[in-house]
């Protein structure tokens, strides 16, 4: 009697343990602390570091405006590599003001329209705020400016930069410095963070929380699909390396591999510090799902990473390569858009 006591008395703590666990992790998220953390620790992180590097930026440009040396020219553009980082890192949540204000297009338009591009250097205007404003997206913007720091074959030397270039250069680093602000201030504690955060609880724009994590779902999806079928498709089906992203720079890979590790961020809620995400929502709910999602976002990294020439190489001699990454990041789109949105949707209202 008193073993048969001890064993349902030992079945029962076990019981309770096992309930206590399942509680644990089933409520181990809330979906306004998600919504939150990702407009922190993610949207205003990754748009405040992207505004601080094109302010130095733009303070390196003029710099090496007023003193061309081989050292200012090499800051310009390791400056201009950390800027591209910190933005292509931001493509996986590509929705609000960015979108809406149109500053995807003014920043990011490719490829370079060489012949305007010549004009408005053969021009006698004043590269003043209000000219650079009314400028085609194709002529200002990151591209425009890495055409101008690098040159059409990536080897421009000093002593090949004019006068109006530097001057066009300079005003182009200054509107790129100004917009990337624009951005980042929308993002800020009580504008777009209050709308995005809000979700669900007196958001004009975002009435339901399903509609605020659905949003963030469509835009990892979305650059999923601009990637593989936008940025990679049309330079190697063309077989032009002239539109690719980042041909001047050699930095079209680094520029699909950190849109990836985008995904990655929004999933993980971090990009300096780390909150409540996505991937504790998926935990919480279906397990094997999170860990088939880490592990599609990681094969689709590394399927990059086998690409080892420059993109605009790669289109001609490692085409398998560029395949498969396709292919990896179609898979993870895949993922998302189905298996994550379909999770979201039964669980989120």
């Amino acid at each position: 009697m008193q073993i048969r006591f001890i064993l349902l008395s030992l079945a029962s703590v076990l019981v309770l343990i096992s309930c206590k666990k399942d509680k644990s992790s089933s409520d181990d998220y809330s979906s306004t602390q998600i919504l939150n953390d990702f407009s922190v620790n993610v949207a205003q992180a990754t748009y405040n570091d992207l505004a601080s590097k094109t302010e130095q930026l733009h303070q390196a440009i003029t710099a090496f405006t007023q003193n061309q040396t081989q050292a200012n020219l090499d800051n310009c553009k390791s400056l201009w590599r950390q800027c591209r980082q910190a933005w292509e890192q931001s493509e996986g949540f590509l929705f609000g003001p960015v979108a809406t204000d149109d500053i995807d297009p003014r920043i990011d338009t490719w490829p370079v329209d060489f012949n305007s591009l010549d004009s408005v250097l053969n021009n006698q205007s004043v590269y003043d705020e209000t000219y650079v404003n009314s400028l085609e997206d194709a002529l200002k913007g990151f591209h425009p400016v890495e055409y101008l720091l690098w040159g059409v074959d990536g080897n421009k030397t000093i002593v090949q930069f004019t006068s109006r270039q530097l001057d066009y250069l300079e005003a182009l680093a200054a509107n790129l410095k100004s917009l990337t602000q624009q951005v980042a201030s929308s993002w800020n504690t009580g504008n777009y963070h209050n709308e995005f955060a809000n979700a669900g609880n007196g958001s004009q724009v975002f009435t339901t929380q399903h509609a605020a994590f659905m949003e963030m779902v469509s835009a990892m999806a979305g650059i999923c699909e601009e990637v593989a079928d936008g940025k990679m498709e049309d330079p190697l089906v063309s077989q032009n390396a002239m539109l690719e992203e980042s041909p001047f720079a050699k930095n079209s890979i680094i520029d699909f591999t950190n849109n990836i590790k985008s995904v990655e961020n929004v999933y993980l809620g971090k990009y300096i510090t780390q909150g409540q995400s996505l991937e504790r929502f998926v935990r919480a709910n279906n397990l094997s799902l999170d860990g088939a999602i880490k592990t599609k976002i990681s094969t689709a990294i590394t399927a990059l990473g086998n690409i080892t020439v420059p993109f605009g190489e790669a289109i001609f001699t490692q085409q398998t390569q560029v395949i498969n990454a396709q292919n990896a990041i179609r898979d993870l789109k895949n993922i998302i858009e189905n298996d994550l949105a379909n999770l979201v949707s039964q669980k989120i209202n």
